[in-house]
């Protein structure tokens, strides 16, 4: 019976978390087509009125934005990754699995990084940089990740048992 409230939790839980991340992914694309709304609006000098909890915005200047856009971008990147951390708790706790969730996010971001710097040191070459970097951390700011991790977490432990019957 125990089991049962346990495993009854659990479900709920990851329930819970896969509802967060989806709703998670919702505001991100909000806020960010928003924002991208509005930098485009005052670039072809036409109004446009952002939803009313973004309103705030509307009082930065047009770099500033940017520059938001940047850390709204590491947030959220790291908003999917402590989701996905608390996922693979509850369904693996292994701080194995831990470590390398922790690594992929950081490897995304940084190799992110290198191709926002190799556009800034190439310009001719930053245009595809860029769309290189947006594609990785389009990656990190979803539950994509999380949905490639768990199926290749869950292989690794049949081979691992499969293994050891042998």
């Amino acid at each position: 019976m125990e089991n049962q409230k346990i495993s009854l939790k659990k479900i709920s839980l990851i329930i819970v978390t896969a509802i967060t991340a989806v709703l998670l992914g919702f505001l991100r694309d909000s806020v960010f087509k928003s924002i991208n709304a509005l930098l485009r609006a005052w670039d072809l000098d036409q109004d446009f009125f952002l939803p009313k909890y973004l309103s705030f915005l509307e009082n930065y200047e047009y770099n500033t934005l940017v520059n938001i856009k940047w850390l709204l971008t590491l947030l959220f990147s790291f908003l999917f990754l402590f989701l996905s951390i608390f996922a693979l708790k509850l369904l693996f706790n292994s701080k194995k699995h831990i470590k390398i969730t922790i690594f992929t996010y950081f490897g995304i971001i940084g190799l992110s990084t290198i191709f926002i710097l190799i556009g800034l040191v190439w310009p001719g070459q930053s245009e595809k940089m860029y769309e290189f970097a947006r594609f990785l951390m389009g990656m990190a700011q979803s539950p994509i990740i999380l949905m490639i991790l768990i199926p290749a977490f869950k292989l690794s432990e049949k081979e691992k048992t499969k293994s050891s019957n042998e």
